[in-house]
């Protein structure tokens, strides 16, 4: 039997985080991520900006990585961090704002 992704998975509600997560500080939270990352040398590019009590784990990464590859690496890490961490857990990346060097010197700025 086939485990793909239907429809009614859009209808489940997303896990929430354990007390033992909400219950740690920022920093002590940011230290258990650390740890997993620093315990991986595909991570070792990545840096936790945000450790919130919900669950949202903001990164940021240093290095330049293609789209494809980037989304299977915070896919898995976020597999990872449910798996050994807590359920809740989900991952974003830092908003970048726009680094075109031609549009900011004509004064382009978007919103």
């Amino acid at each position: 039997m086939s485990n793909y992704i239907n429809k009614k998975f859009s209808y489940e509600n997303s896990p929430k985080t354990s007390q033992n997560w909400i219950k740690l500080s920022e920093d002590e939270r940011k230290k258990q991520i650390f740890e997993i990352l620093i315990n991986n040398p595909n991570y070792e590019s990545f840096e936790i900006i945000k450790a919130e009590k919900n669950g949202i784990v903001i990164l940021r990464i240093e290095k330049l990585l293609q789209a494809s590859e980037r989304g299977i690496l915070l896919l898995n890490l976020e597999q990872i961090l449910k798996n050994t961490i807590d359920q809740g857990i989900t991952i974003w990346l830092e908003p970048v704002g726009d680094k075109s060097k031609l549009r900011n010197l004509r004064g382009i700025e978007i919103k």
